[in-house]
């Protein structure tokens, strides 16, 4: 049985993270492989997510611990959850503070896994998760593949630093990435790239079924749910409350959507986010991963865009037959969201999963 370890970021305290390393977990165990998530943290990462920061360094910082400490029972238990889920339902190595550690504890592995998430963001966006590791920048032991790893919406705010990380690049045996924009510039470099989906649309959601905690409230209920709570989906999410006579709840920490007067409920792990998607009875999101869910859970559910649409989340929408649920506030109108066809979407779904299943055996192979 070949031993896989995936490299990636699983956790930052963060739904997508935590399940997307949850999904290539199981995808590739399915595949008939043994398979462990190199748990690469270093101090610095682990200190920039804690739920309320013990050192602020800058302002920010402490405006989060302000608007944090009301909320500090609640965010408590959240951190704890995500912990449980990292310790309990991911399989992963010790945690490793840094690339020496990693390198040193490489060469058990037949096959290193690189994705998914915007591990090759290297943009300057978020300096603390940014780090050449992911990219392998070390003596080439054994097979290398990349999965849907994602430069980030941009290539081109990571390409001054294509000078480290092109020459690495050039040393994986397969790549995929999650953006087409992404396969365009390493095709333009001679790096042979395809386009795989993101691991959390690789599972149905009777597999996600196995770790989904119970129904955590009792009474229908709307969720709102967006990294970036901006004022339009706290818009259309008021107007889905007065429609449909029920509360909207945001599971979103502050500072984010302070003061607008929406229920929050923060002690929320990956587990729980998945019980909180299953039994909304309606989803208003602005993200990637909330649209994913509410697809895979065959919700009710509008993806609110502000200014241009996320090119990754308009196609997987459209592909799965779902377009029309992207929609900016004007669009919205409720009483023409209907329950839609989820034997199509289920169709159209399995055939674009089929190139990524495919990609990914060809690429944890004997060739």
């Amino acid at each position: 049985m070949k031993k896989i370890g995936i490299l990636t970021y699983h956790s930052g305290y963060n739904y997508g993270a935590s399940l997307q390393a949850y999904a290539l977990q199981t995808t590739i165990e399915k595949l008939g492989c043994d398979v462990e998530i190199i748990n690469f943290e270093k101090d610095d990462f682990v200190a920039s997510r804690e739920m309320i920061t013990r050192h602020p360094r800058r302002a920010k910082e402490l405006i989060k611990i302000v608007t944090r400490i009301p909320f500090a029972s609640s965010l408590s238990k959240r951190q704890n959850l995500f912990d449980h889920f990292t310790e309990n339902t991911l399989r992963t190595t010790p945690r490793y503070d840094s690339e020496e550690k990693v390198i040193q504890n490489i060469a058990k592995y037949d096959c290193i896994v690189c994705g998914s998430d915007q591990i090759w963001n290297v943009s300057g966006k978020d300096p603390v998760s940014e780090n050449m590791l992911f990219f392998l920048n070390f003596e080439k032991k054994q097979k290398r593949v990349a999965y849907a790893a994602s430069f980030g919406t941009n290539v081109e705010k990571s390409t001054f630093r294509e000078n480290e990380y092109l020459p690495w690049l050039k040393k994986f045996d397969c790549i995929s990435v999650r953006e087409t924009n992404a396969q365009i510039y390493l095709n333009s470099k001679g790096i042979k790239t395809e386009v795989c989906l993101d691991p959390t649309i690789l599972l149905d959601k009777e597999e996600y079924d196995v770790i989904c905690e119970e129904r955590l409230i009792k009474d229908p209920y709307i969720l709102m749910f967006g990294w970036n709570t901006n004022n339009d989906l706290i818009e259309v999410a008021k107007r889905a409350s007065e429609y449909y006579k029920l509360p909207v709840f945001n599971i979103v920490p502050p500072p984010r959507g302070m003061f607008k007067g929406i229920r929050r409920k923060l002690d929320v792990g990956p587990k729980e986010f998945l019980s909180m998607i299953k039994y909304a009875d309606f989803i208003v999101t602005n993200s990637f991963h909330g649209t994913a869910f509410s697809a895979t859970y065959e919700k009710p559910f509008v993806s609110v865009v502000t200014g241009n649409p996320d090119d990754r989340m308009k196609s997987m929408l459209d592909q799965l037959g779902l377009g029309h649920r992207l929609c900016t506030k004007e669009e919205v109108d409720f009483s023409k969201i209907k329950t839609d066809d989820f034997l199509n979407v289920k169709h159209n779904k399995n055939i674009l999963r089929s190139v990524s299943f495919d990609y990914l055996s060809r690429a944890l192979g004997d060739e």
